[in-house]
């Protein structure tokens, strides 16, 4: 990633924290529309699954610019999600559902520029979670 695209993902990222159950509820709305069948994995503490969620969208956007760190959180992640069988279609419909719910939260805030580095860094991420 650019240096100019992970400044763009954090500082649109600090009026998306204020609102991060809002992100978390609309990711999850995408993903399961996307992946009805996803539905089915999550059972008990959903409320818990949901501050994950953007515990680790906080972390990740941190160390956008440690690549390092970066494969640690993927090899984290891997971890996590390996009883789910995630792979490629699983990872894609995910990366379309954050897309989407950060466009619910930020509406026109998420100019186009700024939705391409979110792109770029949710790539990032996902590919880091495909090398291990």
């Amino acid at each position: 990633m650019e240096p100019q695209q992970i400044q763009h993902v954090q500082q649109s990222f600090a009026g998306i924290f204020a609102r991060k159950a809002d992100l978390a509820e609309r990711f999850y709305v995408h993903l399961f529309t996307r992946l009805p069948e996803a539905r089915g994995l999550f059972r008990g503490n959903f409320v818990k699954q949901k501050a994950m969620l953007t515990a680790m969208i906080a972390s990740c956007v941190r160390n956008l610019d440690d690549r390092r760190t970066l494969d640690e959180i993927g090899a984290q992640l891997v971890a996590v999600h390996a009883h789910l069988g995630v792979g490629p279609r699983e990872t894609e419909a995910a990366k379309r559902a954050l897309i989407a719910a950060l466009r619910d939260v930020l509406g026109a805030e998420l100019d186009p520029e700024t939705e391409r580095a979110w792109a770029s860094a949710i790539s990032r991420v996902a590919g880091t979670m495909t090398r291990h």
